[in-house]
């Protein structure tokens, strides 16, 4: 491993980028200075303060943590990646950009902050629009649902949080914690809709908050409501999307996708045709079970639900706009490698090209000697019941003790086959100590070649730097990527290391990427 160096004044830092220099990591203090970089690919950490940072040369690697400082990065020659705070001025000749979008500025005593975790995020057009949750309890949910939204593309973004959920949102609303934000857009009925799992006593509901601009939400509606056999929950990981289709006889219903607890454990599914603010009853989709229910749209209205039961992955299908589910088809079994400590579950992600191929990705171990660590796996429909084996999405050797989790997968609107997932890389397994970092690969063959996986986190990320859950350390249940103006736009969950009792968990997204 390479040396720490400590650059407390202006004359060590240009010592440190004298020429001929060999690469080195450049950690600043907690004040304002400048640090400058050698002409190899160097790691540089801007701690505290207004820092300046200049990387000279080399692929380098600059990480400026959150402070609410206003920083300066300057990158220079070479292929560089930054991890910056919102405020952040970042030069145009940095080459991957990521920047924080939120942060948990809530205090209620119980909660883990500062925590953000499990993003998901929607594109049409020019506009993005992610939601999170904000502020983890340790037994389940946080103290509020978040929202960034772009309108260029993903370059720039606002950010604030849901009103009238948790006794924590302002205004207040009933529930003491919340979970699992999801977000979709009924283009029909112009309407941006956020679904939401809201914890009461005694009572569990799932809620839609909705907006016209995505900046500005309502009060949230119910759309199911249940109490729990036991002392538990009575849904779980609940999924929103919209048919959209300009040739779909079903365009401007949405479609809301969950694991029903009340009774027996199943599938169902809800229906909206009026922009979220009524919604049908349920319809079984797996009276067998499952979790992760993912629903997703093709092009002529068919909708799928992809799921995760009894250690298969399997979808079912409407074709009558979600009146009624065939009898789901298997498309794989899954296994996974423990990835102990953190938290982790096979969910999968779905989504739809123009042509109306469906894409289904998830972490495996089926690839590894003795299911020895996990990879990403792809496997493909061109109608949602015949399926391709699982091909695994080639970002490292088979025989590395790297491990590879929690993809996301996205595909281009404007351009079929294209794609994007984003997932997380851990430097071996079990990860108890291990270095963890976000990564992007792309394709443009509808997964057949792949690009080389692209490194997103500038700093890798420790277990310990995580908030607890009942399941371990939470990264994140999932994570999200979108096409907007023609590139992928992917958001995630980052930590930098705690400061006291605090920790430092916020949602980024990559706002630069060439």
């Amino acid at each position: 491993m390479r040396s720490v160096v400590a650059v407390a004044a202006l004359g060590l830092a240009l010592a440190a980028g004298a020429a001929g220099a060999s690469a080195r990591d450049i950690m600043g203090s907690e004040r304002a200075e400048r640090l400058l970089g050698t002409q190899r690919a160097d790691f540089v950490l801007g701690r505290g303060g207004r820092d300046v940072v200049v990387a000279r040369g080399g692929r380098d690697r600059i990480a400026i943590e959150q402070d609410g400082a206003s920083d300066v990065v300057t990158c220079g020659s070479g292929d560089d990646v930054v991890t910056a705070d919102r405020r952040d001025r970042v030069a145009a000749d940095c080459e991957v950009v990521s920047r924080a979008l939120s942060r948990d500025v809530a205090r209620n005593v119980g909660a883990q902050h500062a925590t953000q975790v499990e993003p998901d995020s929607f594109a049409v057009g020019s506009t993005v629009v992610s939601t999170f949750q904000s502020g983890r309890f340790e037994r389940g949910g946080a103290s509020n649902v978040g929202f960034a939204t772009s309108r260029d593309g993903g370059r720039s973004w606002r950010s604030g949080f849901l009103p009238a959920i948790t006794q924590f949102s302002r205004p207040a609303g009933p529930a003491t914690a919340v979970s699992d934000p999801a977000v979709a857009y009924d283009s029909v009925h112009r309407r941006w809709l956020i679904a939401s799992l809201a914890l009461l006593p005694g009572q569990t509901r799932l809620l839609v908050s909705r907006s016209t601009t995505g900046r500005s939400w309502s009060a949230p509606i119910t759309a199911a409501s249940a109490a729990p056999t036991d002392d538990s929950i009575a849904f779980d990981k609940e999924w929103i999307t919209c048919d959209n289709g300009a040739r779909s006889p079903f365009r401007g219903h949405c479609y809301l996708a969950f694991t029903d607890l009340v009774g027996r454990d199943r599938i169902v599914a809800r229906t909206s045709t009026d922009g979220g603010a009524t919604w049908s009853p349920s319809i079984v989709v797996n009276g067998g079970g499952g979790v992760g229910a993912f629903p997703a749209v093709r092009p002529n209205g068919d909708v799928l639900v992809v799921l995760s039961d009894g250690g298969a992955m399997v979808a079912a299908r409407s074709t009558d706009g979600g009146a009624s589910f065939s009898a789901p088809v298997r498309i794989a079994a899954h296994r996974g490698a423990k990835v102990d400590p953190l938290r982790t579950f096979q969910l999968p992600s779905v989504d739809v090209d123009r042509s109306g191929t469906v894409y289904v990705t998830w972490h495996d171990c089926r690839f590894r000697t003795a299911c020895s660590s996990n990879d990403v796996v792809l496997a493909t429909s061109g109608d949602g019941v015949t399926w391709t084996d699982p091909a695994r999405v080639p970002l490292g050797r088979t025989s590395s003790k790297r491990a590879f989790i929690i993809p996301a997968v996205a595909a281009d609107p404007t351009r079929s086959g294209r794609l994007a997932i984003l997932y997380y890389t851990l430097s071996s397994l079990p990860c108890r100590a291990c270095a963890l970092d976000a990564g992007l690969v792309r394709s443009g063959t509808g997964g057949r070649t792949w690009s080389a996986g692209r490194r997103l986190s500038a700093r890798s990320m420790r277990p310990s730097w995580l908030p607890a859950t009942v399941s371990g350390r939470m990264l994140a249940d999932y994570v999200s990527v979108s096409w907007s103006r023609g590139r992928p736009v992917p958001v995630f969950a980052l930590a930098s290391e705690p400061r006291g009792t605090s920790f430092r968990e916020a949602i980024f997204a990559t706002t630069r990427l060439r």
